[in-house]
């Protein structure tokens, strides 16, 4: 059981490597079992042919394992062997057969199983071109009585038929891998947010604010991002998600600085610079949070390159980041502290608009104004 697990765990290129070279093998023994008892010419040149298949499957099989699985020349090899197998056998012909061209038309559907898509159309017009030049110019042979133009249209026939079935193939499996894609990314953003909902009342505890704020900034943003527009593409999870970040990442400092009126000494400011890091932390290496992971990893940025972590400016800044930004300033106004009433949406818009070329970008500005009218 083990073993057959193992086998199982193998990519599908690397299987019919070796399940090529297997078969090949077997082909060349039973050939030298032949030979000694006929000593047969023909024998000899079939075990030979075997062999020489077999050994060199089992050396690309090797070749195989030796490259990084995420390279891309992986994946091309057993097709391109494959490939040049069919190629060798239909213009040798060791065994003679009448209708060697049979063994051409069964390679789109193998190709169909190792590679994409992208990769299926490529080789299909690898695999017209030498069919086409094959029957042209390749050796003839006796066609049972056949006109040749019968027999070409049979041919063709059959050649387009496994062409569209290898498609068939190639587009399911691609919309197969799709959906497993898109449902492990469901999973994972599942589980990001669950452990972040984990931490909402320890925010809650720290700054003495009500987890209501993370659906105001979601909301807010929505509407700042829709009222900007200009191309801007921000899916609502990622919104959602950026306003649970936000939140959550205030359990990263310690409880007295929500309190601290004075500024901040060094090491404190240190400290707070570290809450950029948590969506890095969380969803480093998946490249569907790379949005979020940017976007709040500059929010506290600023255009005029006097922000943290990376002193960046003007358009170095993502919009989203710009945005996040901008909201976390006017919630962080229009909210009560222990140390200072709230403002009001108009007083705290005033104060945004002094940070003009500073901290935030005019048209961005601009942009939320109308959202808060």
């Amino acid at each position: 059981m083990k073993y057959v697990q193992r086998i199982s765990g193998q990519p599908a290129d690397q299987l019919m490597m070796a399940m090529i070279g297997s078969m090949a093998f077997i082909c060349a023994l039973s050939g030298f079992f032949y030979v000694l008892i006929s000593g047969n010419a023909e024998s000899k040149l079939y075990t030979m042919t075997s062999l020489t298949v077999s050994l060199f499957s089992w050396g690309m099989y090797g070749i195989q394992k030796s490259i990084p699985k995420d390279s891309p020349y992986s994946k091309l090899i057993t097709p391109a062997l494959i490939f040049l197998v069919v190629v060798v056998i239909t213009l040798y012909n060791p065994m003679a057969l009448q209708q060697m061209w049979v063994a051409l038309i069964f390679f789109p559907i193998m190709l169909s199983l190792l590679v994409d898509y992208r990769m299926y159309l490529y080789g299909i017009l690898i695999f017209i071109v030498y069919f086409s030049i094959f029957h042209i110019f390749g050796p003839t042979v006796n066609n049972e009585g056949l006109s040749p133009i019968i027999m070409a249209t049979t041919k063709a026939v059959y050649a387009l038929g496994t062409m569209i079935l290898g498609g068939i193939i190639s587009v399911t499996f691609h919309q197969h891998k799709k959906r497993v894609e898109a449902a492990a990314f469901q999973q994972q953003k599942q589980q990001v947010i669950n452990l972040l909902q984990c931490f909402i009342p320890v925010g809650e505890r720290k700054t003495q604010t009500s987890r209501k704020e993370i659906g105001e900034m979601s909301a807010l943003l929505k509407a700042l991002v829709t009222e900007y527009g200009r191309g801007l593409r921000v899916q609502e999870w990622e919104i959602d998600l950026l306003s649970l970040l936000h939140f959550v990442s205030r359990v990263k400092l310690p409880d007295y600085m929500f309190e601290k009126e004075g500024k901040l000494s060094e090491f404190e400011f240190e400290v707070v610079q570290e809450h950029c890091y948590m969506a890095k932390e969380l969803c480093e290496g998946i490249p569907d949070f790379l949005e979020v992971e940017k976007a709040f990893l500059y929010h506290h940025e600023k255009v005029d390159g006097t922000g943290y972590p990376y002193q960046l400016s003007g358009n170095q800044i993502p919009l989203l980041s710009q945005m996040l930004g901008l909201v976390e300033v006017f919630l962080a106004l229009t909210t009560p502290r222990s140390y200072r009433e709230e403002m009001s949406q108009r007083e705290a818009y005033v104060e945004i608009q002094k940070l003009v070329g500073k901290s935030f970008r005019g048209d961005i500005v601009d942009a939320f104004g109308k959202v808060i009218d």
